[in-house]
């Protein structure tokens, strides 16, 4: 039976984690703006955008992990029930994520959520955007993310002894930062930011999640690529 790790966090209501958790929020809207403006122009234009995006994340993870550090302390090696217990919890997000796929296709008739659609649409305006939002959604995006909804929503937001409200909390906001059209995607959204959420809770170590994250974006951006090429 895996032990459960207690998860710093405030003994009580911390104004310095909401502060930090909306600047984080702002962040991760602010940094994808280069991208609309990477198609058109000259290539030393789109390059320069191109820069800008980059450097905003790198930026934005930056002031992130500071953050998380004030009120995080330590970074401890996973072990293997960490990493059992994250294969479960990828397990759980894609059976969840096929039930629900099917859920919103009867009900609905969208194969894909809102969310996806968009990266699709936006991944196909120019060669050096989908390099570029490729890159970010498997190398930063789970860095930037889980800094933001894991890291400082639950550990600088919730007192550490509580546990189900800030996992619920964590799949709630998740999902309402991600497009979506429907009931069923948002569920599917809010699921996933939830499991990311309980696996960080259970382990404490922000790289479990941080992992997870990045293996379901790898994953989903490979069937995205996929599909544009057929």
């Amino acid at each position: 039976m895996q032990e459960k790790l207690k998860v710093e966090g405030p003994s009580k209501w911390s104004w310095f984690g909401w502060v930090w958790f909306v600047l984080m929020l702002i962040l991760t809207t602010v940094v994808q703006i280069p991208l609309v403006y990477i198609k058109g122009g000259v290539l030393w234009h789109q390059l320069m955008w191109a820069a800008f995006y980059l450097l905003g994340f790198v930026v934005a993870i930056a002031v992130g992990f500071w953050g998380y550090h004030r009120v995080h302390h330590g970074w401890q090696r996973l072990n293997r029930n960490d990493w059992w217990l994250m294969v479960k919890g990828y397990a759980f997000i894609i059976v969840s994520e096929i039930i629900l796929g099917s859920a919103n296709n009867i009900f609905f008739g969208e194969t894909s959520t809102a969310n996806n659609d968009a990266l699709q649409q936006l991944m196909g305006r120019s060669t050096l955007t989908l390099i570029m939002l490729s890159l970010t959604a498997v190398l930063a995006s789970p860095f930037l993310e889980e800094l933001t909804f894991r890291g400082l929503l639950i550990d600088g937001c919730f007192p550490a002894k509580w546990f189900w409200v800030p996992v619920i909390a964590s799949g709630v906001v998740f999902s309402l930062v991600h497009m979506s059209d429907n009931l069923i995607s948002w569920l599917l959204y809010a699921i996933m930011g939830g499991t990311f959420a309980y696996v960080y809770k259970r382990t404490g170590k922000l790289q479990s999640t941080i992992i997870l994250h990045g293996v379901n974006n790898l994953i989903a951006m490979g069937a995205m690529l996929t599909t544009m090429l057929h």
